[in-house]
C-alpha cells in the first residue's frame, strides 16, 4: 500500500483513497493533494482498493475502471453491497471512451465521472463536494517536503 498520510498522521483530516493500476495517475493525484489537508491512500488494483476501503474507511474514493484483479465497476458493486462502505462517495476517472460507461457507473452508484485526462481543477471541484479541502499553510507544506 502506498500511504501519503500527513507527517503527524492527523486523523481529523479527511482520507481519500485513489485506486488506479497506473502509478503515475495515483502519484499525480497524491502530489496535487499535498497542497491540502487530506490523507491520501493509494491502491494499484481493484481488490487492493476494496480491502483498503474496508480496513481504512476513507471519506472518498477515486477509482479507475479498467484494472487488474477487479475493475472499477466490480469494486463499486462490492462497496455498494457492503454496509460498512456503501455510503462512501466514489469518483470515477477512466481512459475508456465507451459512451454507455458513464450511465452504467452512475447506475452502480458513483457520484462523479470523468474521462482521462482530467483537469485537476475540475477534479478538485468534485472532491470538495464530498470532503472539505483546506489549503495547507506554508509551514505545513514545508513539513511535508521535509518528509520526502
Amino acid at each position: 500500500m502506498a500511504d501519503d498520510r500527513t507527517p503527524s498522521g492527523d486523523s481529523e483530516w479527511p482520507t481519500l483513497l485513489c485506486i488506479d493500476d497506473d502509478p503515475q495517475i495515483s502519484e499525480a493525484i497524491a502530489l496535487r493533494m499535498k497542497d491540502f489537508n487530506v490523507n491520501v491512500l493509494r491502491a494499484f488494483h481493484g481488490m487492493h482498493g476494496f480491502w483498503l476501503a474496508m480496513s481504512e474507511r476513507p471519506d472518498l474514493i477515486i477509482t479507475d475502471v479498467k484494472m487488474p484483479q477487479g475493475g472499477g465497476d466490480y469494486v463499486v458493486e462490492c462497496l455498494r453491497h457492503n454496509s460498512d462502505t456503501r455510503g462512501i462517495p466514489v469518483i470515477v476517472i477512466t481512459g475508456q471512451r465507451d459512451p454507455h460507461l458513464e450511465g452504467k457507473m452512475r447506475r452502480l452508484g458513483v457520484e462523479e465521472f470523468f474521462t482521462k485526462p482530467v483537469c485537476f481543477d475540475r477534479l478538485r471541484e468534485a472532491v470538495v463536494k464530498y470532503i472539505p479541502l483546506r489549503e495547507r499553510t506554508w509551514d505545513e507544506r514545508w513539513a511535508v517536503v521535509q518528509t520526502l
